[in-house]
C-alpha cells in the first residue's frame, strides 16, 4: 500500500447483526436511505380518472416486503425471506433474484413519492407469493487470494533501530506469508472449490494481471468468487496501527458487470440497467464479506492492535474485479511496535486465521438457505 497519512475516509464500523441481514438493508447506508425514503411515502392512494395508484406502503404490506433503496442510482429493491425484486421509477424491467426478468409496467415518481400502478401491485404480490426454489441462491465457487506487490515491488517498508541495529521489513514478504496460510486453510475447509493465488512467490504482477486472473477464473452458472487482497500499510504518522478492510465506494460504479451476450439482451437502456442492479448487489456482498473478515481479525488480533473498522476507496484490484471484493491492510510496517509483530510468525499465523475465519463466516451466511 502507498505511504499516506492517518486521516480516515468514510470509515464505518458495522455491527455483527448486519451479516443475518445478508441480503436486506445494509447498515451502511441506513441514514442515506432513511432520508430518501422520507420522499418515497405519500398519500395513500391517488386517484386518477378511472386509474387507480398505489403509494409504496400499500405496496410493502399487500406483499410483506421489506424495501432497500439505493438513492445514487434511483434503484429500488423489495425483499421476502430470500426473494427479492429490483425496480427503477420508469422502467417497465424488473428483475427477480438478480436473475430473472420481468415486464412491469406503471412503477413512477409522482411530486417526489414512489406510486405503483394496480397491475404493479398484483404483479409483485404475484411474484412473492411463489414458492422459494430449492437453488435459491448462489454459491462460492471459487476464492482469489492476492498478496500484493512481490519482486521489484517491495510495497511498504518498514525501517526501524532495534537495539542499536537497522531492522527492516518488507510488506510484499509479510503478505505472501499470510496468504500461503490463507490458502492452505482454505483448501483444507473447501477442497472441492478452486482456490487460487495471484502469486505463490517472489513475483512481479501488474494490477492488471491481477484482476484479469481473477476474472478469468472458470467458475459455472449460479457461482460467485470472493476476492481477497492482502496488504499492509504505512502512515507518515509513526504511531498509527492496527487493521482495517477496505471494499469499493459505491460511488464508482463497475463496468461491463453484465454484457449482451451474458443476459442475452440487446436493449442498451436494459442491459444498463442490469449492470447497476449487479454492481449494487456486489456492493452489499463485498461490505458484509469486508465486516466477516474484519470480525475474524478482531477476534485473533484485536488484543494486539486496533480495529480501524470497514472503509471505502476505489483501489484498483477491488474496482476492476467483477464480483464480491475486499483489500485487507493486516498493520502499519511504519509502527515499531506493530513491524515486530509482523515479523513475527505466530502473529502472521493469527491474521491468517483471522481472515480465513471471516471468509469462511461469510460463506456460510451467504449460501445459507431458509
Amino acid at each position: 500500500m502507498r505511504v499516506r497519512d492517518d486521516q480516515t475516509r468514510d470509515s464505518i464500523a458495522l455491527p455483527a447483526a448486519a451479516r443475518i441481514a445478508a441480503f436486506g438493508l445494509t447498515a451502511i447506508r441506513l441514514v442515506a436511505v432513511l432520508v430518501a425514503l422520507l420522499g418515497l411515502w405519500g398519500a395513500p392512494v391517488l386517484e386518477a380518472g378511472e386509474d387507480r395508484a398505489y403509494d409504496l406502503d400499500h405496496v410493502v404490506q399487500e406483499t410483506g416486503t421489506r424495501l432497500q433503496w439505493d438513492p445514487y442510482r434511483e434503484i429500488g429493491t423489495l425483499w421476502n425471506g430470500r426473494t427479492s425484486v429490483s425496480f427503477r421509477p420508469g422502467s417497465s424491467v424488473v428483475l427477480e433474484d438478480y436473475r430473472t426478468e420481468h415486464r412491469i409496467a406503471g412503477i413512477e415518481r409522482h411530486n417526489g413519492s414512489l406510486r405503483f400502478s394496480a397491475e404493479a401491485v398484483e404483479s409483485f404480490k404475484s411474484i412473492f407469493a411463489m414458492p422459494e426454489r430449492s437453488e435459491d441462491g448462489p454459491t462460492v465457487g471459487a476464492i482469489f487470494v492476492d498478496p500484493g506487490h512481490g519482486g521489484k515491488d517491495p510495497g511498504t517498508i518498514g525501517r526501524h533501530e532495534i537495539d542499536g541495529e537497522l531492522f527492516e521489513i518488507h510488506e510484499k514478504d509479510i503478505v505472501l506469508d499470510i496468504a500461503h496460510q490463507l490458502v492452505g486453510l482454505l483448501k483444507q475447509r473447501y477442497g472441492d472449490r478452486e482456490i487460487v493465488m495471484s502469486r505463490g512467490d517472489d513475483t512481479y504482477l501488474t494490477l492488471e494481471e491481477r484482476t484479469e486472473a481473477a476474472n478469468s477464473v472458470p467458475i459455472r452458472d449460479g457461482e460467485v468468487i470472493l476476492f481477497v487482497s492482502v496488504h499492509a500499510n504505512a502512515s507518515l504518522n509513526s504511531r498509527a496501527s492496527g487493521f482495517e478492510v477496505w471494499y469499493l465506494s459505491p460511488e464508482v460504479p463497475r463496468d461491463g458487470l453484465v454484457t449482451q451476450a451474458s443476459a442475452g439482451v440487446n436493449d442498451p437502456q436494459l442491459l444498463s440497467l442490469l449492470n447497476t442492479i449487479r454492481d449494487e448487489e456486489l456492493t452489499i456482498e463485498s461490505i458484509l464479506l469486508a465486516q466477516s473478515v474484519l470480525e475474524g481479525l478482531d477476534s485473533r488480533v484485536g488484543a494486539f492492535t486496533g480495529n480501524r473498522g470497514i472503509k471505502k476507496e476505489s483501489w484498483y484490484v477491488v474496482r476492476e474485479a467483477k464480483m464480491p471484493s475486499i483489500l485487507v491492510e493486516v498493520g502499519f510496517v511504519t509502527n515499531k511496535e506493530e513491524a515486530l509483530l509482523l515479523a513475527d510468525g505466530e502473529y502472521l499465523n493469527k491474521l491468517a486465521h483471522g481472515i480465513y475465519n471471516g471468509v469462511n463466516n461469510f460463506i456460510e451466511d451467504f449460501e445459507r438457505r431458509e
